[in-house]
């Protein structure tokens, strides 16, 4: 029995709180692991690079996430809505076939990508680098980082829609690790010159790890010349057009928000914004992970009924406020404690901005499980309105508050921006979908809100060890009654209580 003859097992078709819940730890364990070999990756990087290295790799990625949005296609997203929906009736025959056709565009969006970065690369350039022209070389370097990402990206998206969360959870640490290994010695031994070349075969490795795990269980193989390949795959470039431009403006913002803050600081900035959005951020994002693999697609299968729907939300809220507030809490009693450790002593600057940026963490714990509704249903018109006024209330928020604050404000700008995100898209998806945040979910994220609150006004309000004991105290508050409410609503804990 090959591999998609056991697609189908308890595992794979489960949608209970228990799933959420044991996904949500899963993925999260992995990120864990993948957040502790970041960890040592940014403090070795910053460490041998400092600041400007630090902001030149944000710099670098940027530009490769800003042409991948600019040339997937929707392509990623649209594989994995497919394959979810064959994964529910389809037939091996049909699985195969659709996922040669996948590759195929795939194929083609990394042609396109290629030949986008010629064109723009000299504008790019002088965009980033001061406004130099010279820079062209370095900016045509990351080619293969770019294919790399787009070929992964579309292997991870079919693994995501067959329900092979088993091989994701091993694919992301392992990436981790390698990129661990194959970053640091570039940069130890080259400096700055070492940075491009150790992006693209990080990149590159990582490929190379997607399609081992996808291979194995769709062989691969594309028809890039085949007239009936490009015309039953059109339709997912056409609907993924609006995704795409969604993604554009993101990997837009992503691309404005240094340049944002270059107009008023140095490249030094830049870094130290990079690092305090990490801390804060992307290591605390760890709840989100399960989302995009497993959310997504379970959320997919009952987007025509509300009721389901909206008890799925539900519980994915319920699961991330509850998981992400201690988190936090955590987070800001150590981190007087975790910058030194991980980077030099002139990142403690970082600090407070750290402590203001979580209500953006926090406030996207509501968000996100929301946000997936138009992709569920695949309203990308919708979707690309509500990503544009996004991005542009956030880029007007840190535009101004940055000009003010500097990088406090900068933590300001984006809580302030999920805050917006949390209003509008609970009221527009709540008229328009009917989609209902239940009362018992609104009590756990305003107790949880408010244990938040008192913790980022002890540390940025009260001094010494009286501000550290009493943020202690909110924290035991805050994770008890989220382990209360988990192990009343799952026997998920209680199994693992048991076997402890």
């Amino acid at each position: 029995m090959n591999q998609l003859q056991q697609l189908h097992n308890s595992e794979t078709t489960d949608n209970t709180y228990d799933h959420v819940l044991k996904y949500t730890g899963v993925f999260g364990g992995v990120q864990g692991l993948k957040m502790l070999v970041s960890l040592i990756r940014n403090m070795l990087t910053s460490k041998i690079l400092g600041s400007v290295g630090v902001g030149l790799i944000s710099v670098y990625n940027s530009i490769s996430e800003f042409m991948v949005s600019c040339s997937n296609f929707g392509i990623p997203l649209n594989a994995t809505r497919v394959s979810s929906e064959l994964f529910e009736d389809g037939t091996e025959e049909q699985i195969s076939h659709t996922v040669r056709v996948i590759r195929t565009w795939v194929v083609w969006t990394a042609v396109f990508a290629t030949l986008l970065l010629f064109v723009f690369s000299p504008v790019i350039s002088y965009f980033f680098f001061e406004h130099e022209w010279n820079h062209i070389a370095e900016v045509m370097l990351l080619c293969p980082m770019i294919v790399a990402f787009l070929i992964a990206e579309g292997e991870c998206s079919i693994l995501k829609g067959l329900r092979q969360l088993r091989s994701i959870a091993i694919i992301e640490p392992t990436v981790a690790v390698s990129t661990l290994l194959l970053t640091v010695p570039f940069y130890y031994f080259w400096n700055l010159k070492g940075i491009i070349i150790a992006l693209n075969v990080s990149t590159i490795a990582s490929c190379f790890v997607h399609l081992y795990y996808s291979v194995k269980l769709v062989p691969y193989s594309i028809k890039p010349f085949s007239k009936r390949y490009f015309s039953e795959g059109l339709p997912m470039a056409r609907t993924g057009i609006p995704y795409v431009l969604a993604g554009i403006a993101n990997s837009g913002l992503g691309m404005v928000i240094p340049a944002l803050l270059l107009l008023h600081g140095t490249m030094s900035e830049v870094g130290y914004y990079r690092a305090g959005y990490a801390l804060m951020v992307g290591y605390a994002g760890i709840v989100f992970v399960a989302l995009e693999a497993d959310y997504f697609p379970r959320l997919s299968s009952v987007n025509h009924d509300i009721e389901k729907m909206n008890r799925t939300i539900n519980q994915q809220v319920d699961v991330c406020v509850l998981l992400i507030a201690p988190i936090l809490i955590m987070m800001i009693l150590c981190m007087p404690l975790v910058i030194p450790f991980l980077y030099k002593e002139d990142f403690m600057v970082i600090h407070d901005m750290t402590i203001v940026a979580s209500f953006y963490t926090f406030f996207r714990a509501i968000m996100l499980p929301i946000a997936y509704t138009p992709l569920s249903k695949g309203d990308s018109k919708i979707f690309l309105c509500m990503e544009i006024l996004s991005d542009i209330v956030m880029g007007l928020l840190m535009w101004w508050l940055y000009s003010m604050y500097n990088l406090i404000g900068a933590g300001m700008a984006l809580s302030l921006a999920a805050l917006y995100d949390v209003v509008v898209v609970a009221l527009f998806y709540g008229g328009y979908y009917k989609c209902r945040i239940s009362t018992n979910t609104w009590k756990l994220i305003i107790f949880q809100f408010l244990c938040l609150l008192v913790a980022v006004a002890l540390c940025l309000l009260v001094d010494g060890w009286v501000a550290r004991l009493s943020v202690v105290v909110v924290l035991i508050v805050s994770a008890c009654r989220s382990w209360i409410v988990l192990k009343r609503n799952s026997s998920f804990v209680s199994s693992l209580l048991r076997k402890g």
